[in-house]
């Protein structure tokens, strides 16, 4: 019996010291070392920068459409406003997890997209601005942005915006703001870009700091916000981003690709799982990157109207809790980064 077994032990313990000899002669290449200012000057050319421009240019279009909405009221031409805003909304999505830069410093996207929406609001700031009681510099983030737009186009509740003149002016003036806030922070991109490329140690372990809260910070709101307020009611569909134009699953997984695209990167584009390997942190980068596939899964397997499976809901929050999890435990620590993220730019 021991012959046997001392025969079985030999082709093992020959195969472990070949293996061990080929990986001492034939080691893995290490990962290039990415710094922080690097990482972000990247994903602010490749995904911010063209993000915003494109964005500027579908806020231009959706002012034209609810321009000639108000001008030839129609159904044509509210079905190619809501389009508009369709298509504006859905690329602001995808940014709105990203506040880096003049995002962060002008806080456009609160003004942008504050949410959840307050039609009341709305309503009487409508009101005023047509009595010329409210000057237009004093109506607020909650009666302005393209949620506030979203209730004016689809909203089930109130008159169609091509049977309410009054409303289409409001709705015109909305898509005009928002047209000439993302116009007006377009120059900022590019002192931002150049400053990045400028840091310094110091500066960078900010950028690090920075970066990574921005991330966790994206990754609580999504969860918190957007899924897990909204799981405590699923049957009002009332609670969730985007419902009244029926796209709540594709704005849910738009900010998720977005995000994404910060933490993980492409091909030709580093994210800070890049930075993180370069700083030999190659098990840590690679749960990570298992546990955003597992949230990525979950996600996708929302129906389109997420409260309609309750189980699929919680199983989309539990995957982005251990996600954000191994963000803000085990990343930042290994990182050496104080986690402190405030609202993300949101409300």
């Amino acid at each position: 019996m021991r012959r046997r077994l001392a025969a079985r032990a030999v082709p093992c313990v020959a195969l472990a010291v070949a293996l061990l000899f080929a990986r001492v002669a034939h080691p893995a290449a290490p990962a290039p070392f990415v710094a922080p200012s690097q990482w972000l000057s990247a994903l602010g050319q490749q995904v911010i920068v063209p993000g915003y421009d494109r964005l500027a240019g579908r806020a231009a279009t959706l002012a034209d459409r609810v321009g000639d909405l108000c001008s030839h009221p129609g159904k044509d031409e509210l079905d190619a406003a809501r389009t508009a805003w369709r298509h504006t909304a859905i690329d602001l999505r995808r940014l709105s997890p990203l506040p880096f830069g003049p995002a962060l410093e002008t806080r456009i996207l609160r003004r942008l997209d504050f949410w959840p929406t307050r039609p009341a609001q709305i309503e009487s700031s409508l009101q005023e601005r047509l009595a010329g009681t409210l000057p237009d510099p004093r109506i607020g983030v909650t009666a302005r942005g393209l949620p506030a737009m979203e209730y004016l186009l689809f909203d089930p509740g109130r008159r169609r915006l091509d049977a309410d003149p009054a409303a289409c002016t409001y709705a015109a003036w909305l898509a005009t703001d928002a047209a000439r806030e993302l116009a007006a922070i377009q120059p900022a991109w590019t002192t931002w870009i150049a400053g990045l490329n400028e840091a310094d140690g110091e500066a960078n372990a900010a950028l690090l700091a920075d970066g990574v809260n921005i991330l966790i910070g994206g990754i609580d709101t999504l969860r918190l916000k957007y899924l897990e307020k909204a799981a405590r009611s699923p049957a009002d569909m009332t609670h969730f981003d985007a419902w009244r134009s029926g796209a709540e699953r594709a704005h849910l997984l738009a900010f998720f690709e977005g995000w994404r695209l910060g933490l993980q990167g492409r091909e030709g584009l580093p994210g800070l799982t890049a930075l993180m390997r370069g700083r030999g942190l190659l098990v840590l980068a690679d749960h990570l990157d298992n546990q955003v596939e597992r949230a990525a899964i979950a996600l996708q397997a929302l129906p389109d109207r997420p409260g309609a499976d309750a189980t699929a809901l919680a199983h989309a929050i539990s995957a982005l809790a251990a996600l954000q999890g191994v963000l803000a435990y085990d990343v930042s620590e290994r990182l050496k980064v104080t986690v402190g993220f405030g609202d993300n730019d949101g409300d």
